[in-house]
C-alpha cells in the first residue's frame, strides 16, 4: 500500500485542528456532531486527530459545522486568478456540434 505523502499528512492533521477548534467553538461535543452528520462520534475523533475519514464523512462534518461552501468555493478552479486564466485560454467561447446529416 502506498504511504501518503507528508504535505498530505500535514494538511489532514491541520484541517482536523480546524474542524475541532470550530467544534469547540460552536459549543458543540463531538457525539453531538457526528449525531448530526450520520456517523461516530470515533469517526469525529479520527477526523479532528488528522487520521482521515471519507470524503462523504468529512463533507457532512463540515456542513454540521457551517464550512462546507467555503470548502466548496476553495476548490473551485475559477475562484483562483490563475484558474481563471487557464480557463480564458484553454475553454473554447462556444461548443458547435458538426451537422453530419
Amino acid at each position: 500500500m502506498k504511504s501518503t505523502p507528508l504535505p498530505v499528512k500535514r494538511a489532514l492533521r491541520t484541517i482536523g485542528q480546524n474542524i475541532a477548534t470550530q467544534r469547540k467553538l460552536l459549543g458543540l461535543t463531538a457525539k453531538m456532531v457526528a449525531e448530526r452528520a450520520g456517523t461516530t462520534p470515533p469517526t469525529i475523533s479520527k477526523l479532528e486527530r488528522g487520521d482521515g475519514a471519507s470524503l462523504e464523512i468529512t463533507m457532512s462534518v463540515l456542513r454540521v459545522l457551517g464550512l462546507m461552501n467555503e470548502v466548496v468555493t476553495a476548490t473551485d478552479p475559477y475562484e483562483t486568478d490563475r484558474g481563471r486564466l487557464m480557463a480564458d485560454e484553454v475553454l473554447p467561447i462556444r461548443v458547435r456540434v458538426r451537422d453530419d446529416g
